[in-house]
C-alpha cells in the first residue's frame, strides 16, 4: 500500500513539474514566434523524389512531383491536412518502377495557387479538379491513393466517379457519409467534436497555436522517430505566407457542409471497382471496429488490412508496411486496364519544369535560361510547349 501512495506521489509531481515547465513556456515570447526559415531544405529538392512540374487546371496552376515513365499506368497520390506532396516520397520510390507516380500539392497547399474563392476547398469541388488532372495528364483513370483528408476526398472520388479509378487505396480515414452516421450515434466522442469546433471558429488564434513552439504541432504529427530533415521540410512548407491559413480554411469549407448536408449512399452510381483500406487503432478517437463494418457494407469488393503502432502519417511511420499492403494488393487486382489513354483531339499541354537551383523561383516566358541550371535541366528552357497529342510528361 505505501509503494503504491508512493507511485502515485511521484506520478503527480512528474506531472505537475511538465505542466509547470510548459507554462513557462507559453509565457515565454520566443515560443510564439518561430525560426524563419528563407530557404528550403536540401530534401525537398532532392531530385530522388522525382521531378517538379506544373499544370494549369480550372484556372489554377497545380504542382505536383512525378517519377516513373508516363507510358505506364498513373498512380495518383492525395494528400491530407495539415500535408503537401513531400508525404508520399516513399511510396513514389517504390512504386514508380511499374506505375507513372504522381504526388500532387492540392489547390492552396504546397507549392499550388491558392483558388480564388474558398468554396473550391469542398470536398465536391476539388473531386472535379482531380478528375480534371487525370484527363489532362493523358490519363482515362488511375490507381488512387488517399491519405486522411484525402481518403475523405478519394472515397468521394470513388463515390461519384468510379469511372477515373481502376483500384483505389485508402488511408486512416473514412468516408463523409460513414463519419456521419458515427456522429448520430453518438460514436464520435465529445473531446474530438469540441477540437473540431474549435478549429471550424472564426480568428486566426488556431494558427497562431500551430506556429506556437516553432511549429511544434508537426513534432507531434510526424513523431519522436521522424527525420529532423523532415520536420524541416514541414516546417519550412506550413511556414511560407498564408499556408496555414489555407489548410484551415479547407477544414472550415468541408466542415460546415459535414454539419449541415446530408452524406447519402443512395446516391453512389454503381462500380466494381476493387479498393483497398488501411487503418491504425483509431482514427479522431473512433475506435475501427465501429467505421469499418459501415465501409464494408457500401464499398465492395474492399479489403481492410490493420497496421499496428502508427500515427496519422501511418505512410511515413511505417512505410515498409504500407507499401507491402498496397504492392500485395496491387498484384492481385493487376488486370491491364482497358482505359490506358484518352484519345483525344491535339491539344496544348502548358508544363513547367523545376530544378534544383530554380526551386521556388517564377520565370518569365520571355526570360533567357540561367547558364547555371543547364547542367540540372538538360540545357533545356523552363517552358515547355507541347502541341502534338499526349506527349509524355516526365524526365
Amino acid at each position: 500500500m505505501d509503494q503504491l501512495v508512493i507511485g502515485c506521489l511521484r506520478r503527480l509531481v512528474l506531472v505537475g513539474w511538465k505542466f509547470l515547465l510548459r507554462v513557462l513556456s507559453w509565457l515565454s515570447v520566443s515560443y510564439w514566434i518561430p525560426t524563419p526559415r528563407p530557404n528550403p531544405p536540401d530534401t525537398l529538392t532532392s531530385s530522388k523524389w522525382g521531378t517538379h512540374r506544373y499544370i494549369k487546371i480550372h484556372d489554377i496552376k497545380l504542382h505536383y512531383v512525378e517519377k516513373g515513365s508516363s507510358s505506364k499506368p498513373l498512380m495518383l497520390f492525395l494528400h491530407g491536412l495539415p500535408d503537401f506532396w513531400y508525404s508520399w516520397r516513399y511510396q513514389m520510390h517504390e512504386f514508380s518502377q511499374d506505375f507513372w507516380t504522381v504526388a500532387l500539392d492540392l489547390p492552396g497547399f504546397g507549392r499550388s495557387e491558392p483558388p480564388v474563392y474558398s468554396i473550391t476547398y469542398k470536398v465536391n469541388n476539388l473531386a472535379r479538379i482531380i478528375c480534371s488532372l487525370i484527363h489532362a495528364l493523358g490519363k482515362s483513370d488511375c490507381v488512387l491513393v488517399g491519405n486522411g483528408a484525402g481518403a475523405m476526398l478519394g472515397w468521394h472520388i470513388v463515390n461519384q466517379y468510379p469511372q477515373k479509378v481502376s483500384k483505389y487505396v485508402m488511408l486512416g480515414a473514412p468516408s463523409e457519409a460513414v463519419l456521419q452516421q458515427l456522429y448520430d450515434r453518438g460514436a464520435i466522442p465529445l473531446g474530438t467534436l469540441l477540437k473540431a469546433g474549435l478549429l471550424a471558429c472564426e480568428g486566426n488564434f488556431q494558427t497562431h497555436l500551430a506556429r506556437a513552439g516553432d511549429y511544434a504541432l508537426f513534432d507531434g504529427l510526424l513523431g519522436a522517430n521522424s527525420k529532423p530533415q523532415d520536420l524541416e521540410a514541414y516546417k519550412y512548407t506550413f511556414g511560407q505566407p498564408a499556408a496555414l491559413e489555407r489548410a484551415l480554411t479547407a477544414f472550415r469549407e468541408n466542415f460546415v457542409d459535414f454539419c449541415l448536408e446530408e452524406y447519402e449512399f443512395q446516391v453512389r452510381k454503381a462500380s466494381n471497382t476493387p479498393g483497398l483500406f488501411l487503418f491504425g487503432e483509431s482514427f479522431c478517437s473512433v475506435d475501427h471496429e465501429e467505421f469499418v463494418p459501415l465501409l464494408l457494407r457500401i464499398y465492395h469488393p474492399l479489403e481492410t488490412r490493420f497496421v499496428p503502432r502508427v500515427g496519422q502519417f501511418m505512410h511515413q511511420d511505417n512505410p515498409k508496411t504500407v507499401n507491402k499492403c498496397i504492392s500485395e494488393f496491387v498484384r492481385a487486382h493487376s488486370k491491364p486496364s482497358k482505359r490506358s489513354t484518352v484519345d483525344a483531339p491535339d491539344r496544348q499541354i502548358l508544363v513547367k519544369e523545376v530544378c534544383d537551383n530554380c526551386y521556388g523561383r517564377e520565370h518569365s516566358k520571355t526570360e533567357p535560361h540561367h547558364a547555371e541550371c543547364a547542367e540540372n535541366c538538360d540545357g533545356q528552357e523552363h517552358r515547355h510547349i507541347f502541341t502534338k497529342t499526349r506527349v509524355p510528361i516526365s524526365s
